[in-house]
């Protein structure tokens, strides 16, 4: 444990160093847009986060490389592309994808009316597959593997939908991390969830004051890197009640707005502001 809490600070001092250059370069590179106020700030702090990622790969690597690291290490460390391909759709749709263009929905409207997909379909596709990489290891059956796959690739989804104010998905990824460490206190599976609880001591101060945005690059690794804890930490009864959960979150986000429903249940409004400047 001891071990974990110094990785955690190290992870968190490195994002703390990152974050600055981070944003001067997407200012510099117009990745900017208008938050919920109107306010002009940079979007895709989530840049931060992968290289979070790459220094605890880069870790891994040398402990293998020692003779170190366990099954668990070692395994997890072939997992990293998968992460990497997340970061690397959620980065393009950053760049050059059409915010007008909201939800399943809208994205299969501008296909029909376009015949071209676009950067968020494109996305969607690609956390897809990257959460087949995390599942096809042959260790669940074809039942679990279905409810694993569908957890990891909503999950994504949902801490995207999350994105749209200070801090909220920071939070929605804390209290499923809370949500994983009550399922697994030992937290052996779940290494890849420390780079993102680390990088949230750097960036969330920052995101909850309305001065940078995560953007899907970063949301969607969140949301990935914690549907795969859930995968691998909760029992498939629980998690078949988690897709539920998904799904109505969902359901809400494309019929009305995940905002509205918040605004609209006084502790959960209250929960969502709060630590906002």
């Amino acid at each position: 444990m001891t071990g974990t809490i110094g990785w955690i600070g190290a992870l968190a001092i490195l994002g703390l160093f990152m974050l600055p250059p981070a944003v001067r370069f997407l200012r510099s590179h117009g990745m900017t847009v208008p938050n919920y106020e109107g306010e002009i700030i940079p979007v895709g702090t989530g840049a931060v986060l992968i290289v979070l990622y790459m220094a605890s790969y880069g870790m891994l690597q040398l402990k293998a490389a020692w003779g170190l690291s366990g099954s668990t290490v070692s395994t997890t460390s072939a997992y990293f592309p998968a992460f990497l391909l997340v970061f690397a759709a959620g980065w393009t749709d950053d760049m050059v994808g059409k915010r007008s263009v909201k939800g399943m929905g809208g994205h299969f409207r501008s296909w029909r009316e376009t015949r071209t997909f676009t950067t968020g379909a494109v996305k969607a596709a690609a956390i897809g597959l990257a959460a087949l990489w995390m599942v096809a290891d042959g260790s669940r059956t074809w039942w679990e593997a279905c409810i694993g796959w569908a957890a990891i690739a909503m999950t994504a989804n949902a801490l995207n939908l999350l994105d749209v104010r200070p801090g909220r998905a920071w939070k929605g990824f804390y209290a499923g991390a809370m949500a994983v460490a009550a399922a697994e206190p030992g937290w052996s599976g779940n290494v890849w969830l420390l780079p993102a609880i680390a990088g949230g001591l750097a960036l969330m101060p920052g995101d909850l004051r309305g001065k940078h945005m995560l953007g899907d690059c970063g949301a969607n690794l969140l949301g990935f890197a914690l549907g795969c804890a859930i995968a691998d930490s909760f029992p498939l009864w629980l998690q078949t009640v988690y897709l539920l959960f998904l799904a109505a979150i969902h359901r809400t986000a494309e019929k009305d707005s995940i905002t509205a429903w918040i605004d609209k249940h006084k502790w959960v409004r209250w929960l969502d502001r709060f630590g906002r400047a």
